[in-house]
């Protein structure tokens, strides 16, 4: 990833001892930005846990300090992954903005995550839409917020979390879909082919691998146990034992393989922000575009859809973070950039869409907002 040019590098103690220093400092210097970012945050961060089925969801209710009572609540539904609930501060800049607009954020650690019990690898997408109507449930009990709009603003995998929660539910607004696919299969075979392109394969072995990557899905879709798929792999493939599933994550793959939004999208009557960055290398976006656009066709003005230029799958500026993954160094240029490492005009776009909704809203009996089901 870093490549060091013209160095001299001198061994001995007083190197050692240098980085060391070095090391020390550098995250020094991020707890320092962190200290300096959030003190100036234009929020306050309580904590709010809530149950699901005896285990704790623990998680944090972000307050805007500009006003008493929040004009909205947007509910951070996460994508894949062991996630915290700021998704390794990936969300920081977005609370920011939310909580300047007048706008309180809510959102909590994955199960068996943080303060979270449970397991994450154990959920299928309708658990995780279940999640949500529960922390709903406890989001209404606070006093200033019983009666505001609540939307959901969901990453990547929350595409077939969000459609789930959100069809026959008259507790949610409106939500805002960030790179999220349609099919899981189709995603599944998407990412294969680009891994083997950035990979350079022949297109021998490209072909050979994609008819394996299919066996794979077929063997995870037909019930087959984890050992059969260390079986099948160790036969058509063997280099690829180190880099197999663990049991746990095939699990997880196998209650989920099937996913697809399409029905729950056709059901879903609440305005909908989808957005997808140009140089996105998970999601297929061409094909994902077209999906959406066919679903709402007849109802356009339900959904606005965006592609944004210069824009990576979670849509910060592909040329000043494509080349990195979460990492120190990486969290210390988004504190830097904060609201600036998105794309050019989606945070913006993200602002003026939900304030329309608010807007509208608004305008309606005061009684019909936050009605319970």
């Amino acid at each position: 990833m870093f490549q060091e040019n013209n160095v001299t590098h001198v061994d001995g103690p007083a190197s050692k001892m240098y980085g060391r220093w070095s090391l020390f400092l550098g995250g020094a210097g991020l707890i320092l930005v962190l200290i300096l970012m959030l003190d100036s945050a234009p929020y306050k961060n309580e904590d709010l846990d809530f149950n699901v089925n005896n285990t704790v969801r623990s998680g944090s209710l972000i307050l805007p300090t500009n006003t008493q009572s929040p004009r909205a609540l947007m509910i951070f539904v996460h994508g894949d992954g062991a996630m915290g609930r700021s998704a390794f501060g990936y969300y920081y800049p977005l609370w920011q903005r939310l909580a300047k607009q007048g706008i309180a954020s809510y959102s909590w650690d994955k199960a068996g995550v943080g303060g979270s019990g449970g397991n994450w690898l154990e959920q299928n997408m309708q658990n995780r839409a279940d999640e949500i109507h529960q922390a709903v449930a406890k989001l209404r009990k606070v006093p200033h917020l019983a009666g505001v709009p609540i939307g959901l603003i969901g990453f990547s995998q929350a595409g077939w979390v969000m459609p789930k929660a959100l069809k026959n539910s008259s507790q949610l607004s409106f939500a805002v879909f960030v790179s999220t696919p349609i099919n899981w299969l189709k995603q599944s075979a998407f990412l294969t082919q680009t891994r083997l392109q950035k990979e350079g394969v022949t297109t021998r072995e490209k072909n050979q691998q994609l008819a394996q990557a299919r066996q794979v899905s077929q063997l995870i879709s037909q019930g087959d146990d984890h050992n059969a798929y260390i079986e099948f792999l160790s036969t058509a493939h063997p280099d690829g034992i180190e880099s197999a599933m663990s049991p746990e994550r095939y699990g997880f793959v196998q209650k989920n393989i099937g996913a697809d939004a399409l029905e729950d999208l056709q059901s879903v009557k609440q305005p909908l922000f989808v957005a997808f960055g140009n140089h996105d290398s998970n999601v297929n976006v061409a094909d994902n575009v077209t999906q959406y656009q066919q679903i709402f066709a007849s109802n356009e003005t339900q959904l606005k859809l965006k592609v944004y230029k210069n824009a990576n799958h979670t849509l910060l500026k592909n040329s000043e973070f494509g080349h990195l993954s979460p990492s120190l160094w990486w969290l210390i240029k988004l504190s830097l950039w904060e609201e600036d490492g998105f794309s050019e005009q989606f945070v913006d776009d993200v602002m003026l869409w939900l304030n329309s909704q608010i807007q509208q809203l608004a305008l309606k009996k005061p009684e019909s907002i936050g009605a319970h089901e």
